[in-house]
């Protein structure tokens, strides 16, 4: 009997104990801080960005004329080729040069532009890493546990109201305190550091 009476206490503690764990556990949350970040806003901003974009224009300008120089030697070649009596072995050779070097300088010119496209995706990409790396920096250091994309104010000016619904439910934060938006500081951070580099 003395038993039973145990047990039934225990029983009666230990369901007492269960059933406050949720009490516990809420009252031992936190909530949660929260960041936004503008990363269009950022990226334009990113000294870095604009050098980037500076050094593969210089690039691209430096194919663009390698290219129309090499159109004006075929160009040349194929004046040479007009000399020529059409049927003989010369001519023969020189149309065969001319196609060839033709074939040549659209290969070149097609292998630049991919490169340079891939070149440009590769430091964009770095400098978003690196931007959600700052990123994560500043919000660990100020506090917050998550950082959320910041949106553009909606321009409804250009849309037809059968879209309107349909981007309205697309947005994903309705609102959001400015004192939240970090982005001027992770590009200040990001453009201090760039600096420091060169």
């Amino acid at each position: 009997m003395q038993a039973k009476k145990l047990m039934s206490l225990v029983m009666v503690v230990a369901m007492m104990g269960i059933m406050s764990l949720p009490g516990q556990v809420m009252a031992q949350a936190r909530p949660t801080s929260i960041a936004v970040l503008d990363v269009e806003k950022a990226m334009v901003a990113l000294e870095e960005k604009t050098q980037v974009e500076a050094d593969l224009k210089t690039e691209l300008e430096q194919i663009k004329q390698e290219h129309t120089n090499r159109r004006q030697k075929l160009q040349l070649m194929k004046d040479d080729l007009d000399l020529l009596q059409p049927g003989t072995d010369a001519y023969m050779q020189k149309a065969e040069e001319l196609q060839l070097s033709g074939m040549q300088l659209e290969s070149w010119y097609k292998y630049k532009q991919a490169r340079m496209n891939a070149e440009s995706v590769l430091q964009i990409g770095s400098m978003y890493r690196k931007l959600v790396d700052t990123m994560s920096k500043v919000a660990t250091e100020s506090g917050y546990d998550m950082v959320i994309f910041k949106e553009k104010e909606p321009s409804f000016n250009n849309i037809k109201p059968e879209a309107l619904s349909t981007y309205i439910a697309m947005r994903k934060v309705l609102w959001v305190r400015s004192d939240l938006d970090i982005t001027d500081q992770v590009v200040q951070r990001m453009n201090n550091e760039w600096r420091n580099r060169r």
